[in-house]
Order: C-alpha cells, then sequence, then structure tokens
C-alpha cells in the first residue's frame, strides 16, 4: 500500500468531519469524496495503464475487492459491495458541489462520512496484517 496516501486520506477525512461541524457540507463533501479516492488508491496501488485513476474506475476496482482478497472470484458481486453505492453518491455529491454549485444534503452527507471513516479503517487494518 501507498503510505502516504491513506494518510493524506486521513487528514482530508479529519478536514471533511471538521467542515461538516461548520456547516461547510458542498466542501465537506468535496474533502470526503477526496478522502475516499486517496484511500482507494493507497489499497489498489498505482493504476497500471494511466497516471491517475479515472474516479469511477476506482470505485469499481476497490468494491471488486481483489486488492483485499486475492482469490475472490472476479464475477458477480464485489466483494465490498456495500461501499459501491455510498462512493458512488458521494462522487456524485462532489460533482454536484464542486462543479454544479448545488447544495448537497447535509443529513445524507453525514452518512457517507462515516462510511468512508469504514472505507479508511478497513484499509488500514488490511495494510496492518
Amino acid at each position: 500500500m501507498i503510505e502516504h496516501r491513506l494518510e493524506c486520506a486521513k487528514i482530508y477525512l479529519k478536514d471533511a468531519f471538521e467542515l461538516y461541524k461548520k456547516g461547510s457540507f458542498n466542501s465537506s463533501a468535496s474533502r470526503a469524496y477526496y478522502a475516499s479516492y486517496q484511500a482507494m488508491w493507497a489499497a489498489l496501488g498505482d493504476p497500471e495503464s494511466q497516471k491517475i485513476w479515472k474516479h469511477l474506475g476506482i470505485i469499481k476496482h476497490f468494491v471488486r475487492g481483489y486488492w483485499y482478497e486475492p482469490k475472490y472470484p472476479k464475477t458477480g458481486s464485489g466483494l465490498l459491495e456495500e461501499f459501491r453505492l455510498p462512493l458512488r453518491r458521494l462522487y456524485s455529491y462532489r460533482i454536484k458541489s464542486d462543479y454544479d454549485a448545488e447544495d448537497v444534503n447535509q443529513h445524507n452527507l453525514m452518512q457517507l462520512l462515516e462510511n468512508v471513516e469504514r472505507v479508511v479503517s478497513i484499509i488500514e487494518k488490511k495494510g496492518g496484517e
């Protein structure tokens, strides 16, 4: 795993919670998304065919779970399927806030922040094995 990216993810997540507490929900969504992005990159490592991970591609590969359990079947549901929709929703919140200048739903955002916290924790535990 790429330790620096995981450390960045933790800092971004801390920032996301602080922004949420201040009522800066759009900024919180953006930081939370990039916390998840950096954490997933730490788990997956660098992409094979490009310099950076594409946003929906990193979610797909992360949820697939081969980084967590290399023997997991390559077809069917991903090992970490429970995170697919929350991560995609967080990505759409980031698009809404950063590009469309629309307000995000603060109640759903807290649940998404908690999901990112779980993602970071899972990656951190797996890295320690």
